[in-house]
């Protein structure tokens, strides 16, 4: 009898956890319908999204638990987040992540700006579903950064609440599609955003279509078309400082982009550079070698050749990170300019803050996170 009545409240206290859980669930705010996936074999489901690998970060609360009960809330939370997938609602916030810094550049006035980058839209509807490598991408793609609308609506809030403008260092999009595109566009369009290209800008099936030129400016109009400013090279000036981006997307920069970077620092005025691919610094070199656990190159602009002979990946990719010799002179010019304040870069989908001369920073965003900077 008393095994009886043990057994009894173990079925009830497992029924009311259920029907706790399904109610978080369901009063979870739904999110915006452009945070939905549009083809159905291309949605991420429930357990992918509970067992993805992702930072110690709570993706029911938006938030982190610490402490003695941290863990347990911490799974439970967890599990609340499972059945949010089950009933297709989730909870309002999405996984943005802000960190704070400050750039003194001499500005007239303080004034905010955001750093985004590597947000990598993943998604296609009807309109290219006529194209079966597409859709095999989508559907293979789209578990890299599921977030990614969440987080761009997250820093919008932001950035409105703040009055800053968004500096994106690339990798909008994380493969060109009707969807993607559109996403891209009403993101800049709705927003004050200054982006320089990323290499996944111009790719259309991911890995296997390669990284070069031609390939670039097949595509460049249709991509550029989702951007507010020329993604390739564009200034402008806020409160007297000048920020500039510069797409160097393949690891190099090209002569006429050089040229224009030779005229707008003779003016004196303070600097902040874009750009998705990092330049080389011997912290960031050593972090890029070291951060993963198989042979990889580190993702950086103008490295020493003599250290790419610690390098043990496909040669392709080894060949194209090699410095140009505008690429080389450019690097130079980044280390000796006096007036150059900050770099801003993205690409290796980690937060890290390297010291390329004891003067100069160089800030790498992550995909889930923005940095906040009040420029000074």
């Amino acid at each position: 009898m008393m095994k009886a009545k043990i057994s009894f409240v173990k079925r009830v206290l497992s029924l009311l956890l259920c029907i706790i859980l399904l109610f978080a669930a369901l009063t979870a705010n739904a999110v915006s319908n452009k945070d939905k996936q549009d083809i159905t074999v291309n949605h991420s489901d429930s357990l992918s999204r509970l067992f993805h690998e992702k930072p110690a970060y709570c993706l029911y609360c938006s938030g982190y638990h610490s402490g003695t009960w941290g863990p347990f809330i911490q799974f439970f939370h967890n599990i609340a987040y499972f059945f949010c997938g089950i009933v297709g609602k989730y909870p309002d916030k999405g996984r943005m992540i802000f960190t704070f810094d400050s750039i003194d550049a001499g500005a007239d006035e303080p004034f905010y700006f955001i750093h985004l980058g590597d947000n990598h839209l993943s998604f296609i509807d009807e309109r290219d579903y006529g194209d079966a490598r597409l859709v095999e991408t989508a559907n293979a793609r789209f578990d890299y950064c599921p977030y990614a609308q969440r987080v761009l609506d997250d820093a919008s809030l932001k950035a409105e609440e703040l009055d800053a403008f968004i500096v994106h260092t690339g990798d909008l999009i994380d493969y060109i599609s009707q969807k993607n595109l559109d996403l891209a566009k009403d993101f800049t369009d709705q927003n004050d955003v200054f982006a320089c290209a990323g290499n996944h800008e111009y790719h259309v099936y991911i890995w296997d279509d390669g990284e070069d030129v031609p390939r670039r400016e097949r595509v460049e109009e249709k991509v550029q078309a989702a951007f507010s400013n020329n993604i390739r090279f564009s200034v402008r000036e806020e409160h007297g400082v000048k920020f500039i981006a510069i797409d160097n997307s393949f690891h190099t920069i090209e002569q006429w982009q050089l040229d224009r970077f030779k005229e707008e620092i003779t003016d004196g005025k303070p600097i902040i550079l874009a750009l998705h691919v990092p330049v080389y610094a011997p912290d960031i070199f050593e972090f890029q070698m070291t951060k993963l656990d198989y042979p990889h190159p580190a993702w950086l602009m103008a490295v020493p050749e003599d250290l790419m002979a610690e390098y043990n990946y496909e040669p392709q990719w080894i060949e194209e990170q090699k410095a140009n010799d505008a690429t080389k002179e450019f690097y130079d010019l980044i280390v000796s300019t006096a007036n150059l304040k900050a770099i801003l870069v993205g690409h290796d989908h980690a937060h890290f803050v390297s010291q390329v001369t004891p003067t100069l920073k160089q800030y790498m965003v992550a995909c889930e996170e923005g940095q906040i900077f009040v420029v000074n």
